[in-house]
């Protein structure tokens, strides 16, 4: 019986764990194996990313624990999968060569944490722990999903009495916590400030209550990123990239709002924003476009494949288009010389596309971005 054999065996005569752990390193999945049974978690080991994959599809853990460094299928290559088997599953990512970059890279593509070996056994638990909270509201979403609609129950517009009341309301909860009333003005007033300053950076013309409710939606989603690692201050740079991971960049009023929840200086939070690339403090569109003008590809003509991307998108190189849908670079060599000239999105290469072959792509990905935002 060879080793995958056995180890489906050993599956089938458990219950379905809650956890997998694949990693090629005995003594860490017997670590990890021993301290989630202790905390009653129900947990198998795969040896290799191919097994992994095969238990997941078995299975159907509700974590995942992926190491990045494999032989055969690399770490990245199974988060990606795992992703498409099952969307709900959560992956955290345990690894000895951790750098920024890296947690960045599989944040993008699904991961839900970021462990560096060699890790305390406390971490990993914490961070278990949180997957487990994260896991369940992601079966509630799909619950609510595939419930029958319910009878929609009209409600009556929001009249400004209602709106009085509910300031009314937030004034009193101001008072409560020993503040007056000038703060409270102040702090709106500066608030509002920013939802402007914030359209302006984008080069977006909204009305005021239009910006103001797109900096409320970022600053509950700075809240959800909070509450995740349960205002632990120490978990500062994973809060950083799960606000880029959603926002693709840092705006200005997330970090003053992070400041502010988990007091500490907003000082010491560009510090780290400024000196780690993986971070951007400019605005960053969700996909990625690089034109490649490499020795080989300007000879074939990139400078004029540049020129119908550029007027398509409206965007020179260096910027991001109003919607934040793209960021257009330049890069030396993208390392497929024999499709040059080249045009990369996000991971995919395309050589020499016409205008009419770019329209389309960048309707396409606009049409996905939208249908994400909805959902």
């Amino acid at each position: 019986m060879n080793r995958l054999e056995h180890m489906n065996v050993r599956l089938s005569h458990m219950e379905q764990p809650d956890i997998l752990v694949i990693d090629d390193d005995e003594s860490i999945c017997e670590g990890c194996r021993q301290t989630l049974e202790e905390e009653g978690f129900r947990a198998a080991i795969a040896r290799d990313g191919i097994q992994g994959l095969h238990l997941v599809e078995e299975s159907h853990p509700k974590i995942v624990l992926v190491d990045l460094k494999m032989p055969g299928i690399s770490g990245q290559e199974v988060l990606t999968k795992i992703t498409q088997i099952d969307p709900t599953i959560v992956s955290i990512i345990i690894t000895g060569y951790g750098s920024i970059d890296t947690a960045v890279e599989t944040m993008k593509i699904g991961a839900f944490d970021f462990l560096t070996k060699p890790f305390e056994m406390e971490k990993l638990l914490d961070s278990v722990k949180r997957g487990m909270k994260a896991r369940e509201t992601k079966d509630k979403e799909i619950f609510k999903k595939e419930m029958p609609a319910a009878v929609e129950v009209a409600k009556p517009e929001v009249d400004r009495q209602d709106v009085l009341l509910k300031g009314l309301e937030s004034l009193g909860n101001y008072y409560a916590l020993g503040l007056e009333s000038h703060q409270f003005y102040e702090e709106l007033r500066y608030l509002e400030t920013e939802a402007k300053y914030h359209t302006e950076r984008l080069g977006q013309i909204q009305r005021r209550e239009q910006a103001i409710s797109t900096i409320v939606r970022d600053l509950h989603l700075v809240d959800d990123v909070i509450a995740r690692y349960q205002y632990k201050k120490s978990t500062l740079i994973q809060m950083l990239l799960g606000i880029q991971r959603q926002l693709h960049w840092l705006p200005r009023h997330t970090l003053k709002w992070l400041s502010m929840r988990l007091n500490i200086p907003l000082a010491q939070i560009y510090t780290i924003a400024d000196f780690y690339e993986a971070f951007s403090l400019e605005p960053q569109g969700a996909h990625l476009i690089q034109v490649c003008e490499g020795t080989a590809c300007h000879v074939r003509g990139a400078s004029e494949l540049m020129d119908r991307v550029s007027t398509l998108l409206n965007i020179k190189p260096g910027e991001t288009d109003a919607d934040q849908v793209f960021t257009l670079q330049t890069v030396h060599c993208l390392g497929c010389c024999a499709l040059a000239p080249v045009v990369k999105i996000d991971n995919e290469y395309y050589n020499n596309p016409n205008m009419n072959r770019l329209k389309k792509l960048f309707d396409s990905y606009r049409e996905k971005r939208e249908t994400l935002c909805h959902d």
